[in-house]
């Protein structure tokens, strides 16, 4: 998800368990536990900044693993320590633990992957229902912030998180339709939702061919596409290379397009989800000599 997002769920973490009784100094450090536990995982941004492989070898991995959470957590509670010695550490560490939990859940629902048992097991999941940029989330808790000073942060924020759930709920049962759809005509399919409400793009796989499809409940589904995914034996050196490698386990999945030419094997590493609709990203490209 995007971090306004990541901050907003942060400030619903700490605004459903708020107690007024507490002072202002203590409102304000569990609130800043909250967000930043929310905010915490990533922490590994600055590697946007560097190579290809590094970035994609580190984005979304340890720091968005389940089993790492309470080191996130206990960082987050000390950068605020530092500032506001006013907290109390129990409820500290369950507001940044529960905001940091918060933070891996809602990226495992969009596309990008997610290292959530990272290091014990490197691959990445996706479960696609949610689209980066959630419309709809974000103007759940733009109700939310209208409705609290009339009703109160408790009251109102437990409420948003009651609709967060039910909404996530009716996505996620969206897409499992949309995939039960495909399922008897292919081996695999994925769901990855767009920024419009209610559209998706899926991706179905027979074979050594992605077929691609668009559509909603609403509209039903459309065939957009197709790619082929060639399993070739000059694949495996493409994975030799630094960048390739990373992207292949950065993906839940990945398709490989070979090309011919006179004296080297031309090889596209791609994420097939974003193929059809903008082929160049999650992309990577190898010359292998022949």
């Amino acid at each position: 998800m995007d971090n306004l997002t990541h901050g907003l769920l942060g400030y619903a973490v700490y605004a459903a368990f708020d107690k007024e009784e507490e002072t202002k100094k203590e409102r304000l450090g569990y609130a800043s536990v909250a967000i930043l536990g929310a905010e915490i995982p990533d922490i590994e941004g600055f590697t946007t900044f560097m190579d290809p492989a590094v970035y994609l070898t580190w984005h979304r991995g340890f720091t968005h693993s389940f089993l790492f959470a309470p080191v996130m957590a206990l960082l987050a509670v000390g950068l605020v320590f530092l500032i506001n010695r006013s907290i109390r550490f129990g409820k500290a560490f369950g507001l940044a633990w529960a905001g940091t939990i918060v933070h891996i859940a809602s990226d495992w629902s969009n596309t990008w992957g997610t290292g959530l048992l990272e290091p014990v097991l490197p691959e990445r999941y996706s479960l696609g229902i949610l689209p980066i940029v959630d419309v709809i989330i974000l103007l759940i808790f733009v109700a939310g912030f209208l409705l609290k000073k009339r009703w109160g942060n408790v009251r109102v924020f437990r409420g948003v998180w009651a609709v967060l759930f039910l909404y996530v709920a009716l996505q996620a049962t969206h897409a499992a339709w949309l995939e039960s759809q495909l399922d008897h005509q292919y081996q695999a399919v994925t769901t990855s939702a767009q920024l419009i409400p209610t559209q998706y793009h899926l991706v179905a796989q027979t074979g050594d061919e992605f077929h691609f499809y668009d559509g909603s409940v609403f509209t039903g589904l459309r065939k957009v596409g197709e790619a082929k995914n060639q399993d070739h034996p000059v694949v495996k050196e493409a994975l030799k290379d630094e960048e390739a490698r990373a992207l292949a386990r950065f993906l839940p999945d990945f398709g490989a397009r070979v090309k011919e030419l006179d004296h080297h094997w031309h090889i596209t590493i791609y994420d097939p989800r974003f193929r059809h609709h903008n082929p160049s990203l999650l992309s990577t490209e190898v010359m292998v000599p022949k």
